[in-house]
């Protein structure tokens, strides 16, 4: 029996009854209200607007004062049906949100006034900054143990909800504004620190503005370019672990006691179990993937690595005639030789391409293209590759030994990069990117070449594995999204697969505006689909977000014009981040609940564990500790999401699209249907006229 438990406490109401005070005058110290969430007395009072504005408890002058019960009346009505059922009283207890907002004013005037660093994040909850334990072996920073408190309504459990996170360890530069400001420009500067208070550095208060050797910077990735500071690999420790840690000393030392529990009064016994009927489980199955032959039977593994390794991949590419060539720069011949000797099989470490991914490697003499200038290479390499000829009928990969690093500080060293990718698609040249410093300065580099070796595979049209699915007649279509900074545009791409077998045939890419054109590529897709499978059951898309019903009506109006009536699946999919409900499984040490574990978390809401912990025994901790991701599951015809068996397949899907990400061989936690178009997107920006050369929209030259 699982015994998992929610990052959650639960509380009552302290009052049965709130007296508040509001105004129409907009005051920065007031809190501020939508028209819709007030109650009818203050539009009586003040006339209609779109805002209005409250001290809360606090009595002011000319202010209106509005006493209302804290829960709602019902009352009981009948349905068309004759069947009773009970409705809420309109404007008999002030609306949800309003007491959401009344008890974070509360919480976060507790913690101002000892003193603590509070902050509102971008949803208004509250942010509570501690002195951190750990120490900045650098002595750049000050740290801080970053927590988060979230009110809730009844998510879970049928009480007030408190949620507690464990943000991270964020980073002041112990360097002040005055100091940084010759090196860094101001637009950089978000959250700074003054005189032991957050604040937006545009909003500093006037004291802070005459006081910029007092104002300290938080770290962001911003101020990191200005600074030319190296970027950190990723912590992949076990945040499970750091966040239980975290979240339950700041319940134990801020919140279990009488003063806090004398605004908020908590009735859980620590953080609440995640009751049973909620846990559900992916098909046993649902990991297994297919792999290459032995004796004329497919064979299948729930290890891509060992799967690989045993039986080979599950398809080949479609042509044998593949040549190699290497794009370098004239320092790093080194590095060049030591990858082809890789490749060839002679180097210690890795059998080579041919016996791992059964794909001849070779490479013409002389082909490969050897650059001189460092400072500025691009005209140098734009120049001999569009003056190289490319036989018709030979597939090539470039293989470009990079002298800079993806994390270069420098954004023009990095913009070659996707310059070089653009260039050789419109040559119908897929190409694979290694950074020559790593490959020279790792002794254990051949480790990464499985990795390597399987990206090449993919972007050969060939297929390193697939899932042991039978195919349904359904179409299934991606849309990820990715903002990029330097553009402050957000762009979404979309992938189409034909079947549930994981293979996908076309990529596209729009702005975020462009939701109709989304919808005409969506629609090409059906009708393509449906032409050969006339019978088509239904449309399921993995969505990034919630979808809207501006992104979803071109949609069903598309499907209209084609004569289908099948439902549409929304899949909404999100990351969870740290400042979000995850659970805790208190029966293994590692905290991390088992793989194909999810969680029903109400409104047809899901926390989906996506990893590789299959059994307490079958657990690599290389493969990472992923936090779950967070379903949503809507559906046209609203009937079909009561329907368990279909619900369950469409967490099922999800799971097994995760599998079949083939930049790595391991385990992602995220499916490729939102990860793919997610990395189309981030590259999108940098291509001329935000447009994908033809070539790479049935290939997958991202990986």
């Amino acid at each position: 029996m699982a015994n998992l438990c929610f990052n959650i406490l639960t509380f009552d109401h302290p009052k049965e009854e709130l007296r508040l005070y509001f105004t129409d005058k907009e005051d920065i110290n007031l809190t501020r209200m939508y028209h819709t969430l007030v109650p009818d007395e203050v539009i009586q009072e003040f006339g209609q607007q779109e805002h209005y504005y409250t001290s809360f408890e606090e009595e002011k002058e000319g202010f209106f004062p509005v006493t209302k019960s804290v829960n709602p009346t019902y009352e009981k009505k009948l349905d068309k049906y004759g069947e009773e059922y009970s409705a809420k009283v309109h404007n008999t207890s002030f609306s949800i949100s309003i007491l959401k907002r009344y008890y974070n004013a509360k919480i976060h005037k507790y913690f101002t006034d000892k003193g603590l660093m509070v902050k509102p994040n971008f949803i208004h909850d509250t942010e509570v900054w501690l002195p951190s334990k750990k120490y900045d072996s650098s002595g750049k920073y000050n740290l801080y143990d970053r927590y988060c408190l979230r009110v809730q309504f009844k998510t879970v459990s049928k009480k007030l909800e408190l949620l507690v996170t464990f943000e991270g360890v964020p980073k002041i530069y112990k360097e002040s504004v005055e100091v940084l400001q010759e090196f860094v420009s101001p637009t950089a500067f978000n959250w700074v620190m003054f005189e032991n208070e957050l604040h937006k550095f545009e909003d500093l208060p006037s004291a802070g503005k005459r006081a910029y050797d007092k104002v300290f910077p938080i770290w962001n990735f911003d101020i990191r370019d200005g600074l030319g500071e190296a970027t950190e690999a990723p912590d992949k420790s076990n945040k499970y672990i750091k966040f239980k840690n975290g979240i339950d000393f700041f319940y134990k030392t801020y919140l279990n006691n009488e003063e806090f529990k004398q605004l908020i009064p908590l009735n859980s016994n620590g953080f609440i179990p995640v009751e049973e009927f909620r846990i559900g489980k992916v098909k046993n199955n649902s990991n297994q993937l297919l792999f290459g032959e032995k004796d004329g039977i497919r064979q299948s593994h729930i290890v891509p690595m060992n799967g690989i390794k045993e039986f080979g991949p599950y398809d080949f590419s479609d042509t044998t005639k593949i040549h190699f060539f290497f794009i370098y720069h004239k320092d790093d011949v080194q590095a060049t030789k030591k990858i082809d000797s890789y490749f060839r099989g002679t180097e210690r470490g890795f059998g080579g391409l041919s016996k791992f991914i059964h794909t001849p490697y070779y490479t013409e003499k002389g082909f490969s293209i050897c650059f001189e200038d460092l400072d500025n290479p691009w005209p140098e390499i734009y120049t001999k590759i569009t003056d190289k000829y490319f036989e018709p009928d030979v597939q090539y990969i470039a293989i470009y030994i990079s002298p800079f690093s993806k994390n270069s500080p420098d954004k023009s060293r990095r913009k070659i990069y996707y310059r070089l990718k653009e260039l050789l698609l419109k040559k119908r040249i897929s190409s694979q990117v290694i950074d020559a410093e790593k490959v020279l300065a790792n002794d254990k580099y051949f480790y990464s070449l499985p990795n390597i070796a399987i990206a090449i595979l993919a972007k050969l049209k060939g297929t390193p594995w697939r899932l042991d699915n039978t195919i349904k007649k359904e179409l299934i279509v991606g849309v990820g999204a990715f903002k990029n900074p330097d553009f402050d545009i957000k762009y979404i791409g979309s992938a189409f697969s034909f079947s549930n077998n994981g293979k996908f045939n076309r990529f596209e890419c729009f702005q975020q505006n462009q939701t109709r054109e989304l919808a005409g590529s969506i629609i090409r897709a059906v009708k393509e689909y449906a032409n050969h499978n006339p019978d088509i059951k239904r449309l399921v898309i993995h969505f990034y977000k919630t979808m809207g019903q501006e992104e979803l009506q071109p949609i069903e109006d598309g499907l209209k014009k084609l004569g289908l009536s099948i439902p549409v699946f929304i899949v909404s999919i999100n990351k969870t981040e740290s400042s979000d409900i995850v659970a805790f499984d208190l029966n293994w040490k590692d905290l991390m609940p088992i793989s194909g574990s999810y969680i029903n978390i109400g409104r047809q809401k899901f926390l989906l564990f996506n990893n590789t912990r299959y059994s307490n025994n079958h657990f690599n901790f290389s493969d990472g500790y992923p936090f779950p991701i967070k379903l949503k599951i809507y559906c046209t015809q609203a009937e079909l999401v009561d329907d368990t068996k279909t619900v369950k397949e469409l967490i099922d899907q999800v799971y097994q699209f995760s599998r079949m990400y083939w930049k790595s061989v391991r385990q992602q936690n995220l499916p490729v249907t939102i990860k793919y178009p997610e990395m189309v997107a981030e590259m999108l920006p940098h291509f001329d006229g935000n447009e994908i050369p033809e070539y790479g929209k049935d290939n997958l030259w991202f990986l």
